[in-house]
């Protein structure tokens, strides 16, 4: 890169659907400093990822959509390649005519097709990876790949999702955590008076509303949470419970169909409700008196720092990134994963314990959040562009990395 232009930095994502890594992707985008910085976005025309890019003034370019999934399965191990290799044609076109200064693959699928998109002209690739490398002969693989080349450089949203991407193999300093960051202002405490959330969806104003706020898939733990609520809804009959969101993957519309089949069958089903995906998450959690994530696997929570900094308590399971964030009783509550008896006995205690979600909150809100504010996130990364900026190269020398707090834990 020569001093007279902005460093360009060109951003891959597998997919243009958006869940939670494509919703970090665009906090990144509109944190990034133009002055200094040029981005350019490569995803499938598919989804609305697109237009959401194209709408922050950033250049969009389409790119084939991949459809690898984890399978040994000789037929769809040879429709993944297929289609990844047709990715990695055009992928490898657009880096001839862009010629970015480092490409930011913003999952693992796109880490693989940009490495290597990127054989042979040195240009180095961060994999941000939003996911818990799930244990499966590919994974290993993967593994192997990313580190056999020393342009690629990882970046995981958690410790327990680095830990469980690197395995026992030494990345020689080329893998850390950046924590997500989350836009503070735009989830403001909650003040008394009515909720328009609960107006808009019928749920008593007096009630005691239960949240699950996020993607609809089998690893949220919903099915168990349903069952949690059946368990106690008699003994409780001011507790409402909401579940906000929507499928993402077509492959996830049976379990919302199993879900609504589920709660339709429920002796309270009249207090169950799907309210779909809502723009204004904050509404919704300024509405609710308790947030649950239930996930059996979760690379790091959000939601969890939107609802600390709404006032909303939360309870989540004890898996993935989710204790870098919570920690028993002192700023919420974690239960096991799939323990539905234990999050019902949960559910049940604190909704008759408002003195004890008060406490929790405050320091929730007070010593938590600022610790994943989007400005830290926004500064953590910046020093690590910093790293492969030529022209700001020197004000990030060795000290500054070794000081550098979010590296990943030994």
């Amino acid at each position: 890169m020569t001093p007279s232009r902005r460093m360009r930095i060109l951003y891959v994502n597998h997919t243009g659907n958006v869940s939670g890594a494509e919703r970090v992707l665009v906090d990144v985008l509109k944190g990034l400093d133009r002055n200094r910085y040029e981005p350019v976005l490569l995803c499938p025309s598919e989804g609305r990822l697109g237009a959401e890019i194209r709408a922050l003034d950033v250049a969009w370019k389409p790119l084939p959509t991949v459809g690898a999934r984890f399978s040994l399965r000789p037929d769809r191990l040879l429709r993944a390649v297929a289609s990844m290799g047709k990715a990695v044609v055009a992928l490898r076109r657009q880096i001839g005519e862009l010629k970015p200064d480092l490409v930011h693959a913003n999952t693992i699928r796109s880490g693989i097709l940009a490495t290597v998109a990127t054989l042979g002209r040195g240009t180095p690739v961060v994999w941000h990876v939003h996911d818990i490398l799930p244990k499966h002969p590919l994974s290993a693989a993967i593994r192997l790949f990313a580190r056999s080349s020393s342009r690629t450089h990882i970046v995981a949203v958690s410790h327990a999702t680095a830990q469980a991407f690197c395995g026992g193999l030494d990345f020689q300093g080329r893998a850390r955590t950046i924590h997500n960051g989350v836009d503070l202002e735009r989830f403001p405490l909650k003040a008394s008076g009515a909720s328009a959330f609960r107006d808009k969806f019928g749920i008593p104003q007096s009630a005691f509303l239960v949240c699950a706020v996020g993607q609809i898939c089998e690893r949220k733990g919903l099915r168990e949470l349903i069952d949690a609520f059946e368990r106690i809804c008699k003994g409780v009959p001011q507790m409402h419970l909401a579940i906000v969101g929507a499928v993402v993957f077509k492959h996830e519309e049976s379990y919302y169909n199993t879900l609504r089949e589920m709660a339709a069958d429920s002796r309270c089903s009249e207090r169950i409700h799907f309210t779909g995906e809502l723009s204004n998450v904050s509404e919704v959690l300024q509405g609710s008196d308790l947030l649950v994530l239930n996930s059996s696997q979760e690379p790091f929570g959000l939601v969890l720092v939107e609802a600390m900094s709404s006032g909303t308590p939360v309870i989540a399971t004890r898996v993935g990134g989710i204790p870098e964030i919570v920690t028993d009783q002192v700023n919420g509550w974690l239960v096991e994963k799939g323990d539905s008896i234990g999050l019902a006995s949960k559910l049940l205690n604190l909704s008759f314990d408002r003195e004890m979600l008060s406490q929790v909150t405050q320091v929730a809100h007070q010593t938590t959040c600022p610790q994943f504010s989007l400005q830290r996130f926004h500064n953590n990364l910046g020093r690590l562009y910093g790293e492969f900026d030529s022209e700001h190269a020197s004000s990030y020398n060795s000290a500054a990395k070794l000081a550098f707090s979010e590296h990943v834990r030994p």
